[in-house]
């Protein structure tokens, strides 16, 4: 007869009723299954149940490892495919313990094999804890930090000859098979596939003097993923500039190449751009995912008011649109996703971008090459003479593709652009800096629109804090020149969605505001604690913020008297403009981000 310690153990502390004690003790009389398993299959305790139980009766260290954060040096110190084996966890390291997770903790051969694995590299002993099988499942699918570093170990313990040999190869002279070398290869091919996996948009590689270091852009924020040996330092440089077919033997001057690569189904387009620096050349890959669809603009976090008079300028058949924010701010995709709105067969449209990051059906794009003479100004110029109906330019950068802009919407085209400006009133004084005429301008402008990116509350560890009188005080001081905005009726009508079938995402775990002790209404901000689905950041993926001017008549007059961005920034406000950061906030108190990445993207 199988053992009942489990189902004896739930009966005592009341998880399962004597019912379904009995029922599963019947049952094992004949089965060949646990009554761990009878347990579970029949749904009377959950694995996790099963786990902190095994923790009590047998003393054994119980962690959640969806809550926890690894530390990178540990966990990748040993292959992922090992710990798949053993279906363990090593998670941290304390003192000369090395904590290690598993599912089943009396697998005495695993944990014997794991200590031969661990003690070389960090000495010791092995410390196990228990975990559901579930947990020790997310973090082997889903860590890529420790996958990056374990298979870059692996590729650098395969290396079959000393990397110093590929370091001092002569600059003219490099030997495209030492070039090849598979551990080399396999280096860069983990940090290219890797980098696609954690959703970067920039990988970074650079040499210090003692190592080199590679970061990425996640969601906009730099995170360092994995340093190299310093003597690496050349053959992986040299192999990326093979890829993007660079000259190898060229290291005193910038260059710039481009690359695709394939991880499943998606195709990258890569941009590769060398620097050099006083420790070596510096490489930074921006990755373009040749393969997503057209973004739609309702996706894009522009909504409300804003969103209305964004399309209704969309629907003017001349003049200018403008999408104004620093590099990565999601100009492109906002475009894009007009585009994808205006387009139809009844009409031509043609871009010209540098490069082409997104492909549209239908839509004719450019992509400028300055190598062969082909610029903003140029393209723009000829693009004039395709009798366009409606224009797109990737970006207005001087006074000659400026004038063309205007020149277009005069003639009677609609023309999308977008400028570096902090601020969509500050676009105006910019494009009169380029030498625009002031009249001009007012006749031509239909809508200037600014946009940040800050990043999303991770669902997974998303909780919510009630917020202090300072804090309320200031998002009441933010939000104040709303028109007939009450936050606390407003949150409460919002919360009522929660829980109702179509109601958005960010809403299901919402609470509705109450009142503090001393009386006073108080309302709930959110932030992520940090789990392995985030990485331990809090968040993931990102949310447009936008404030969208009209160019009436009152801005009109503003231009023709050179007003200052200011002036008619508030003078956009008393018409009903929500700014940027008020959209920010609001998206904040909702749960969708947080006040600080509202002011940190803010300032960018």
């Amino acid at each position: 007869m199988n053992s009942t310690r489990l189902v004896d153990y739930f009966e005592n502390i009341a998880k399962i009723t004597k019912e379904q004690a009995d029922e599963v003790r019947v049952e094992l009389t004949t089965s060949s299954k646990s009554e761990e398993a009878l347990l579970l299959e029949k749904g009377f305790v959950g694995s996790e149940d099963v786990a902190r139980a095994k923790s009590e009766m047998f003393n054994i260290p119980y962690v959640d490892l969806k809550t926890i954060q690894l530390e990178d040096s540990v966990f990748s110190s040993v292959s992922v495919e090992k710990l798949k084996r053993y279906h363990a966890v090593p998670f941290q390291k304390a003192g000369h313990v090395i904590k290690v997770a598993m599912s089943d903790p009396f697998d005495i051969q695993a944990i014997q094999a794991l200590e031969n694995l661990l003690k070389p590299k960090h000495g010791g002993r092995v410390l196990v804890h228990i975990a559901t099988r579930e947990g020790v499942d997310f973090i082997l699918d889903s860590n890529i930090g420790g996958l990056i570093s374990s298979e870059v170990s692996d590729a650098l313990e395969d290396v079959d000859m000393p990397v110093t040999e590929l370091e001092e190869t002569p600059d003219d002279t490099f030997d495209s098979i030492k070039l090849q070398n598979a551990p080399v290869a396999r280096i860069v091919n983990s940090i290219l596939q890797y980098a696609i996996k954690s959703q970067a948009s920039d990988i970074h590689i650079e040499p210090q003097e003692t190592q080199m270091r590679i970061r990425f852009r996640i969601h906009g924020v730099m995170v360092e993923k994995l340093v190299l040996p310093k003597n690496l330092k050349d053959p992986v440089v040299a192999r990326l500039k093979i890829m993007s077919e660079l000259k190898i033997d060229e290291k005193r001057v910038p260059q710039d190449g481009r690359l695709q690569i394939k991880s499943g189904d998606l195709k990258f387009d890569v941009r590769v751009s060398t620097l050099p620096s006083i420790n070596g050349e510096k490489v930074v890959m921006r990755l373009l995912d040749g393969s997503q669809g057209v973004p739609a603009l309702e996706t894009s976090g522009l909504r409300g008011t804003g969103y209305q008079l964004f399309v209704e300028g969309l629907s003017a058949t001349n003049g200018i649109i403008l999408v104004t924010g620093p590099t990565g701010s999601g100009k492109t995709r906002t475009l894009a996703g007009a585009l994808s709105r205006l387009n139809d067969p009844k009409v031509n449209i043609i871009t010209v971008e540098n490069p082409v990051e997104i492909r549209i059906p239908g839509v004719t794009q450019v992509q400028v090459n300055p190598q062969a003479g082909l610029t903003f100004a140029l393209g723009l110029r000829s693009i004039l003479r395709q009798d366009p109906d409606i224009i797109m330019v990737g970006e207005i950068r001087d006074e000659e593709t400026a004038h063309l802009a205007v020149e277009a919407s005069l003639t009677g085209h609609l023309v999308l652009a977008t400028l570096h400006t902090n601020s969509a009133a500050a676009a105006i004084p910019r494009l009169l800096d380029m030498g625009i005429e002031n009249y001009l301008l007012a006749s031509t402008m239909r809508i200037s629109m600014a946009q940040r990116l800050p990043r999303r509350i991770c669902r997974e560890c998303m909780v919510a804090t009630p917020s202090s009188p300072e804090v309320l005080a200031n998002i009441k001081e933010v939000l104040g020149s709303i028109k007939n905005l009450d936050i606390v009726a407003y949150l409460s009508q919002l919360a009522q969605q929660a829980g109702k079938e179509g109601a958005p995402d960010h809403l299901q775990q919402m609470k509705a505001p109450d009142t503090a002790p001393d009386g006073t209404p108080q309302i709930y901000l959110y932030h992520g604690n940090g789990c392995q689905r985030c990485n331990g950041t809090g968040y993931q993926g990102r949310i447009g913020i936008f404030e969208v001017m009209k160019i009436d008549h009152n801005i009109n007059d503003m231009i023709m008297k050179k007003s200052t961005d200011r002036d008619m920034e508030q003078a956009a406000i008393d018409s009903g403009m929500i700014t940027m950061i008020q959209d920010g906030y609001l998206k904040a108190i909702e749960g969708l981000t947080s006040i600080e990445e509202v002011l940190r993207v803010s300032k960018e």
